[in-house]
């Protein structure tokens, strides 16, 4: 029994050394620490969401409308005119009236590219006899098209083509309809053309 003794412990003193390490335990002041910053944050928090007193503004009276008197004739209206551009400002420097009066035409601005276009076409000659002139500007996606009823006359057009990979102009001049029929503007990467009906 002398001998088991001295060897049980033995293999008690190695077994304790090679089995895993004890958990380290949390000092006393880490956790009060802890609570301690805890503490300070949820205050904080709850203090920036609480409603600050804001100035609200006073509600103000509210118009009424006083009651409609009767029209009893109907007045007469005028025709709109044109006017006349005047001297530094050229035809295609305004917008175009809306429908504006003499024969017109019906136009389709086409896109035939695979990228949207922006740009304009402007009325500098009118052949419809009111001296009608300006600007109508227009955006179309991709191999898009729009109808419109302008003016006869001579126009010119010119369009930026959005490619990312390769922007372009595209513009025409002299694009004149001298009928009621339907022309296109068919816009391409590089130039517009008015084709006949």
């Amino acid at each position: 029994m002398k001998r088991v003794l001295p060897l049980i412990l033995g293999i008690t003193v190695l077994l304790a050394a090679c089995g895993p390490k004890a958990t380290p335990t949390i000092d006393a002041a880490s956790v009060n620490a802890t609570a301690v910053s805890m503490a300070y944050t949820m205050a904080a928090q709850t203090q920036a969401a609480m409603p600050t007193a804001t100035n609200t503004p006073e509600p103000t009276a509210t118009f009424t409308l006083p009651p409609p008197t009767p029209t009893f004739l109907a007045l007469p209206t005028l025709g709109a005119t044109a006017t006349k551009a005047a001297a530094g400002d050229g035809p295609c420097y305004h917008a175009m009236m809306p429908d504006p009066p003499g024969k017109k035409f019906t136009a389709r601005v086409w896109n035939t590219n695979k990228v949207p276009v922006s740009g304009n076409i402007c009325l500098y000659d009118d052949r419809s006899g009111h001296k009608v002139t300006g600007v109508i500007g227009i955006s179309l996606g991709r191999n898009a098209d729009v109808i419109l009823s302008v003016p006869q006359g001579c126009y010119s057009a010119y369009f930026w083509v959005n490619d990312p990979k390769t922007p372009s102009t595209a513009s025409g001049s002299a694009l004149c309809a001298n009928n009621a029929d339907k022309w296109t503007f068919k816009i391409t990467a590089n130039n517009v053309q008015l084709l006949p009906p």
